[in-house]
């Protein structure tokens, strides 16, 4: 008896100790269902896309968002007339209800304002019954409020405030209590009465994500059985792949619960992403495994030249995969570094699912004697059928490969041309971060917060934080003031500033006190929700800049402009000794997550490159070996630029992970054919002859595997999510690219370099002299 090679361990030990690692798994998965439980639902937050650490995020939630940042719901009234008693009185039974609900800061309509001056003029705080003095009251408000909440007598609106600070379950909590309290507040027939804004659209989201995430599961496992049983049936138990990936994924979401991973709209596309290539390999492992037992012998047999030659294969194309994802690390926005360590847990769970789990459970089944009943009877049977079908897949796949060889320069040549064009288009490809464009365009609040834009206009703003030692000193608000009649009268996309000098305007018949007395009284009897809204004690204030729908009307590269055009203002209009002042909001935020897409995404993709071939330069000590994995990847990118151009789409969160997913996916085709052909070519000896065989006996398992992996990608497809659905379309165009340049560009380069491996082989010396000398000095 011969002794156990060191590569042969490994597999010995599985097929020894199945009972033990079914346990194992056992017991993992139920720890990792316990802690899966613990995974939170969150929408979008600003430490999804700001480092916590830096001054723009300080700013942002310690200045703005915890002292003054509201979120609103708003209540929309449509009619004949909402200016009539009827309908002002059941406003106001609305807004007095909604006053009295904990977190509620303010609620704002015209018929509060028709109160406020009833009380004002006749003594008696309540909604009249005559039109005419109704009519009259209103004028008695502020113009430009009133101008904003009741564009014509047909349509107005109530809003209700709330602490941007509050969790996602007590907004929802407070949204339930508003469409509780209209149905009770018994507004005329035929008057409309719509529930919307900010919130209210946040919690839809949310709702959505939760019930779209388990049918985004669902059908990527439903596309999976479809191609396991179309490309994968020549080999018993064909659909094994399917659970043993999703016993992976199980895994991953209990180190996502460990972990305190949140589920959002951008996590939640992980996972179709890690079955797709997760089940890669478990279709390795078990075609390997089908082929070494219909050589004849014992399946332990089988089991340990699988591991022995697979499973290191597949682990160099886990490394060079996950060197892909770690290129994610390299970007500023928060949200693509933990879409990066998801995709990395994942694949490394996925992988020892397959080695283990899938390895033992295809041995049991075959040891226990029920499934080589099946297997004769295919024999003696259908078996030619299921040769056939195999045979079909690999001969496709090595003709492709010939052809490919025959017309190598013209191959090249194309590839390289498409490329390139592709690359000078991915730099036209415009990027969206407006999340309102990343939910199914259909969603009825999303419907209706387009509906409230269209009638009272945008309400994109920017936020001005003022910091000074007394805020309440007469020139400090008649700063604040001029300021803002400055920016309306000189920004055309300005439409109106607020301020605790205007309302103090308000107050005091329109100038602002010369006294500091005057200005604190005016203060004190300021209503609380409106002085609490843009001053913070007497050193910090906020100014809200309403520009409309700036978001839409200019796009993210306009707003960066007005912004930093607005900070020019600032300067030149000069602000009094001792005042700091400084621009925030949710679109400061944005526009800065804009940049780091724009222009971390290729910087992201260059050194996923650079890591991936020194990392395979590390393992193999070979320049070609080094080298090859990666230039097909580089056509892939260029094309994928081209295509996203000519589609008309644009770069997202997730798109802009679309160079790391492509380093990490497809070059994992390039390294399994790879090793493949070099394995054979030890065999035979012959270039020709191996890269032939290679293709024919690997071919129909890379199809197989990038099939499903397509299968698994084309279920994003299938999410309502606009963000999600896109990246699925580019993911599976750029896994079908991939898939076309191994079985075409790659043999061309590969066969071309081998048979200059003399030459290179000079060259690969002195680098890898280099690299020693390198790791000897550090």
């Amino acid at each position: 008896m011969r002794p156990i090679d060191r590569k042969e361990r490994l597999g010995c030990w599985i097929a020894k100790n199945p009972e033990l690692i079914l346990i194992a798994a056992v017991l993992l998965t139920l720890l990792s269902l316990h802690y899966a439980q613990q995974i939170e639902m969150h929408g979008m937050r600003t430490e999804d896309f700001v480092d916590e650490g830096s001054m723009l995020y300080q700013t942002y939630e310690h200045l703005f968002k915890e002292r003054f940042a509201t979120v609103s719901i708003t209540v929309v009234i449509e009619g004949d007339d909402v200016t009539t008693p009827e309908v002002l009185k059941a406003m106001d039974r609305l807004a007095v209800h909604m006053e009295s609900v904990p977190d509620v800061i303010s609620v704002e309509g015209i018929s509060q304002i028709v109160k406020t001056s009833a009380e004002n003029e006749l003594g008696r705080g309540c909604i009249p019954d005559e039109q005419e003095l109704i009519d009259a009251l209103l004028l008695k408000g502020d113009p430009r409020l009133l101008q904003n909440i009741l564009p014509d007598r047909k349509h107005t609106i109530l809003s209700i405030e709330l602490p941007l600070t509050l969790t996602d379950e007590e907004r929802e909590e407070v949204l339930h209590e508003t469409e509780k309290a209209v149905a009770m507040a018994e507004f005329p027939l035929g008057v409309g009465v719509i529930v919307t804004g900010d919130a209210a659209l946040g919690v839809a989201i949310k709702k959505e994500m939760s019930e779209n995430f388990g049918s985004l599961l669902g059908a990527s496992g439903v596309l999976m059985i479809l191609a396991l049983l179309l490309v994968f049936r020549h080999v018993n138990w064909p659909l094994l792949p399917l659970p043993v990936v999703f016993l992976g994924i199980i895994w991953t979401f209990g180190i996502m619960g460990l972990l305190k991973i949140p589920m959002t709209m951008i996590s939640m596309s992980a996972f179709p992403i890690l079955i797709g290539i997760g089940i890669d390999y478990a279709i390795q492992f078990h075609n390997r495994i089908e082929e070494e037992f219909s050589k004849g012998g014992s399946i332990k047999k089988a089991v340990v030249e699988t591991v022995a030659h697979t499973a290191p294969a597949v682990l160099i194309a886990l490394a060079i995969t996950a060197a892909g994802f770690f290129s994610l690390f390299t970007s500023s926005v928060p949200m693509i570094r933990t879409f990066g360590v998801l995709c990395l847990i994942g694949l490394i769970m996925c992988y020892l699912s397959a080695l283990f789990v899938g390895i033992t459970v295809l041995y049991a089944a075959e040891t226990s004697g029920n499934n080589r009943k099946n297997r004769s009877r295919g024999r003696d049977g259908d078996a030619s059928e299921t040769t056939v079908a195999e045979t079909a897949t690999g001969r496709a796949v090595r003709s492709v490969v010939r052809f490919s060889l025959r017309r190598g320069p013209m191959i090249l040549l194309l590839a390289l041309l498409l490329s390139l064009a592709g690359v000078y288009s991915d730099t036209l490809v415009p990027v969206d971060t407006d999340f309102k464009n990343y939910m199914p365009q259909d969603l009825p609040p999303l419907v209706q917060f387009r509906h409230l834009v269209d009638i009272f206009g945008g309400s994109d703003e920017l936020n001005i934080i003022v910091q000074g030692d007394d805020i309440t000193d007469p020139k400090m608000l008649e700063w604040m003031n001029e300021f803002g009649e400055y920016i309306i009268e000189s920004r055309q996309q300005v439409y109106f500033v607020n301020s605790v000098a205007s309302y103090m305007r308000m107050l005091n018949n329109g100038s602002i006190p010369e006294d500091k007395t005057a200005t604190r009284y005016l203060l004190g009897i300021m209503p609380s929700s409106m002085r609490d809204r843009y001053i913070d004690g007497h050193d910090t204030a906020v100014m809200d800049i309403n520009i409309g729908n700036a978001l839409r009307d200019l796009g993210e590269e306009g707003v960066d402009r007005l912004i930093k055009e607005m900070y020019k203002d600032v300067e030149w209009f000069g602000v009094p000794p001792g005042t700091s002042v400084v621009i925030t909001g949710n679109l400061v935020v944005m526009t800065t997550v804009i940049e780091a897409l724009t222009t971390g995404r290729t910087e992201m993709t260059l050194f996923g490159l650079v890591v991936i071939f020194f990392i395979l330069l590390l393992i193999y000590r070979d320049l070609i070996k080094a080298t090859m994995p990666v230039l097909p990847m580089l056509v892939v990118i260029g094309w994928m630029g081209g295509v996203m151009y000519i589609t008309g789409m644009k770069y997202t969160p997730l798109t802009a992970t679309l160079g790391a997913l492509i380093l990490g996916v497809g070059s994992e085709y390039s390294i399994l054919m790879m090793e493949r052909f070099y394995e054979e070519l030890k065999r035979c000896n012959d270039i020709d002859q191996a890269i032939s065989k290679a293709s024919s006996s690997i071919g129909s398992a890379l199809v197989a595997s990038g099939l499903t992996t397509v299968f698994g990608f084309g279920a994003l497809i299938t999410s309502p999510f606009v963000i999600t659905n896109n990246f699925g379309t580019v993911t599976v165009l750029a896994v079908i690219f991939a898939l076309i340049t191994t079985f075409t560009v790659f043999p061309v380069l590969l066969i071309q370099l081998e048979r200059e491996r003399e030459r290179i082989q000079r060259l690969n010396v002195m680098l890898i002299d280099v690299i020693k000398r390198c790791a000897g000095a550090a």
